[in-house]
C-alpha cells in the first residue's frame, strides 16, 4: 500500500509539472502517459483497499489503464522521435487503432473479458484480494502490450543514440528505466514476496515516468528535438553533402543527388564529386570555409557558394558537411541592376538634366517675346521644367543615400540647420525662418542626415501657401542623441500622402506627390531613429529623433 500510494504521489507530480511545460516539445504527449500511470497506480491501490464487492470492475478498470499505458506509451516515443506524421497515415493509423481498440475490448469490455479472464480466485493474505486467470487469448494481447511498449522506447533510443548532443549516461538513464520496466513485467512472477494478482509493472512504469522527467526536463532534452543528420538535410533545399573523417559520402539529400552525378553513399569524395569542388572544400583540414566555384551543368556553367562545416561531437571529428548555394539567378540579377544602375545615372545626371536645361532655356526666351496667356503657359512650362529638375536631382539623392548605407560620420547639427535654413530663406524670401537650436549639437550619423533636413524645411516652405507663411527649426540635444522639430503654419501634409509613408510602399491607386518625404524616411531608416507626423488644418509639426 505504501509503495503504490508513494507511486501515486510521484507520478501525479510529475504529471503536473509536465502539464505546466506542455508548451514544451512532445511534453503534451508525456502528460498522457504519466496522467494513465497515475490512473493505473491508483486502480491497483483501490484493488487492494477496496470491497470485494467492486473487484471484478476495479480489475477492468485496472487492465484498461494498463493496456492504454502501452499504447500512449508509443505514441508518445513516436511523436518524440519525430513520426507524429506517421502516425496520422490512414494506412498506419487505421489498423493501429483496430489493434488498440481490440486490445482494450478484450482486456476491459466486460462480455469479452468474461471470457479472457477466469477462475476468480480470493486471496486472504496479507489482505483480502480477488485475482482472476489469463486465458490464452490475454496472453497475447499482453505479449502486444509489452511489444508496443517495447518498440516505443526502442525509438527513443536509437535516436538519442544517434544525436550528438546526448551524454552516456543520459542513454543509460533511459535503457535502465524502460527495460527495467520490461524485466518486471517478464518475470513479475519471480518476485519475491510477491502477492498474486497485484501488478507490480505499474510500479516499474511509475520509474520510466519519473526518470523521463528527470532527464527530459532537468537536462532540457525537450529543449531539442532529437534528430539524426538525415533529418536535418533532407529538410534543407539546397545541396547537402555529408563526409566522415576518412572523406567518404555518408549521407545526401535529393537536391544534392540531382546537382552531382555520381554520389552514392560509401565513395570517397574525390571520386563521387567535382574536381572544382573537391580542390575548394579543405578535405584534409575540416574547417569552417566558404569558397565560390564554377560548374558546369545543364549545359550551361553556374556558379555556386561552397559552405564547409566541420562535425563534432564532444571534440571528436565526426566529418565535414558540405553546403552548395547556388549564386548564379542572384549574380545575374546583381549584374542586370549594375547596368540599369549605370543607365539611370546617365540618364539622371544627363540626359535629363540637359533636355531639362534646353526646355528651360527656350521658355525664358518665350516668357520675353509673349504676353497675355501664352506667356503664362510658357511660365507653367518652365514652372513644370524645374519640378522635373528637382526630381531628378532627388532621385540622385536616393540613389547616394542607398551607396551610403552604413557609414557614420560625427555631423554638427547647429550649423547644419543654420545653413540649410539660411539657404531656403533666400529660396523664400516670402516665408519667415526661425531657428532654435543649441550653441553645438553633434551627432555620429550618416552624411545624409542633412538630405533629409533639407528636404523637411523645403516642404514647410513650398507647400505653405498662407501670406504670413512661417517655418519654425528646434534641436534639442538628448543623452542618447537629438531630437529635430519643424514646424510650419500651412496647410499640412495631406493624410493620403502619410498614409503611403506609414504604409512603406506605393501602389497604382495610393501613391505620393513627391520624393522629398520618401527621401526623409529612407534616412530615417538608415540612422534607426523616428519621426512622428502632427499635421492639422493649422500647420504641420514634423519630430525627428536621431540616437547617436
Amino acid at each position: 500500500m505504501l509503495g503504490f500510494g508513494l507511486s501515486c504521489v510521484l507520478s501525479l507530480g510529475s504529471a503536473v509539472w509536465t502539464y505546466r511545460r506542455r508548451d514544451r516539445y512532445a511534453a503534451r504527449a508525456l502528460f498522457a502517459f504519466l496522467a494513465v500511470t497515475v490512473a493505473w497506480n491508483a486502480t491497483v491501490l483501490l484493488r487492494i483497499v477496496g470491497p470485494l464487492s467492486l473487484a471484478w470492475e476495479l480489475h477492468l478498470v485496472e487492465q484498461f489503464f494498463q493496456v492504454l499505458m502501452t499504447l500512449v506509451w508509443l505514441y508518445f516515443a513516436a511523436v518524440y522521435v519525430g513520426y507524429r506524421d506517421a502516425l496520422a497515415r490512414p494506412l498506419v493509423a487505421y489498423p493501429l487503432g483496430a489493434v488498440a481498440a481490440g486490445m482494450l475490448a478484450v482486456e476491459s469490455f466486460p462480455p469479452v473479458a468474461a471470457v479472457t479472464n477466469t477462475d476468480p480466485t480470493t486471496v486472504e493474505d496479507p489482505f483480502t484480494f480477488v485475482t482472476w486467470t489469463d486465458t490464452e487469448l490475454a496472453g497475447v494481447v499482453e505479449l502486444l502490450a509489452l511489444a508496443a511498449f517495447a518498440v516505443g522506447s526502442g525509438l527513443i533510443l536509437y535516436k538519442l543514440l544517434t544525436t550528438n548532443y546526448v551524454q552516456a549516461w543520459q542513454v543509460a538513464l533511459v535503457f535502465l528505466a524502460t527495460s527495467g520496466a520490461v524485466l518486471v513485467e517478464v518475470f513479475e512472477s519471480a518476485i519475491p514476496h510477491a502477492v498474486s494478482g497485484v501488478d507490480y509493472p505499474a510500479l516499474a512504469v511509475t520509474v520510466v515516468g519519473v526518470s523521463y522527467v528527470v532527464g527530459l526536463y532537468r537536462y532540457d532534452l525537450f529543449g531539442y528535438t532529437p534528430v539524426d543528420t538525415s533529418d536535418v538535410i533532407d529538410g534543407i533545399t539546397a545541396p547537402v553533402i555529408v563526409l566522415n573523417p576518412e572523406r567518404r559520402v555518408v549521407d545526401f539529400n535529393a537536391p544534392a543527388s540531382a546537382t552531382f552525378d555520381g554520389l552514392a553513399s560509401g565513395r570517397k569524395a574525390d571520386a563521387a564529386l567535382p574536381e572544382a569542388v573537391v580542390d575548394a572544400v579543405p578535405l584534409d583540414d575540416p574547417e569552417t570555409s566558404r569558397t565560390e566555384v564554377t560548374l558546369a551543368r545543364d549545359g550551361e556553367d553556374r556558379i555556386y557558394r561552397l559552405y564547409a562545416a566541420s562535425l563534432d561531437s564532444f571534440g571528436d571529428s565526426r566529418g565535414l558537411a558540405i553546403t552548395a548555394r547556388d549564386l548564379t539567378t542572384r549574380r545575374r540579377q546583381q549584374e542586370n541592376l549594375d547596368l540599369l544602375n549605370q543607365i539611370l545615372t546617365r540618364a539622371l545626371r544627363h540626359n535629363i538634366r540637359n533636355k531639362v536645361d534646353v526646355v528651360k532655356a527656350n521658355n525664358r526666351a518665350l516668357v520675353d517675346r509673349l504676353d497675355g496667356e501664352a506667356r503664362d503657359r510658357a511660365h507653367d512650362a518652365a514652372a513644370a521644367a524645374d519640378d522635373l529638375l528637382s526630381v531628378s536631382a532627388k532621385s540622385r539623392v536616393m540613389k547616394e543615400i542607398v551607396e551610403h548605407r552604413g557609414r557614420t560620420t560625427s555631423v554638427e547639427l547647429t550649423g547644419l540647420i543654420a545653413d540649410i535654413v539660411d539657404e531656403y530663406d533666400r529660396a523664400y524670401p516670402d516665408t519667415s525662418f526661425v531657428t532654435d537650436c543649441p550653441a553645438s549639437c553633434s551627432v555620429t550619423v550618416t552624411p545624409d542626415v542633412s538630405h533629409a533636413l533639407e528636404n523637411l524645411v523645403e516642404n514647410a516652405a513650398e507647400h505653405n501657401p498662407r501670406d504670413d507663411a512661417a517655418v519654425r527649426v528646434a534641436l534639442e540635444a538628448t543623452a542618447d542623441g537629438a531630437v529635430i522639430t519643424v514646424e510650419d503654419n500651412g496647410r499640412g501634409i495631406p493624410e493620403s500622402e502619410l498614409a503611403v509613408l506609414e504604409r512603406g510602399s506605393e501602389d497604382v491607386l495610393n501613391h505620393g506627390s513627391g520624393i522629398g518625404l520618401w527621401i526623409v524616411t529612407m534616412v530615417v531608416d538608415e540612422i534607426d531613429g523616428t519621426i512622428e507626423y502632427d499635421a492639422g488644418d493649422d500647420g504641420t509639426e514634423i519630430t525627428l529623433r536621431i540616437e547617436d
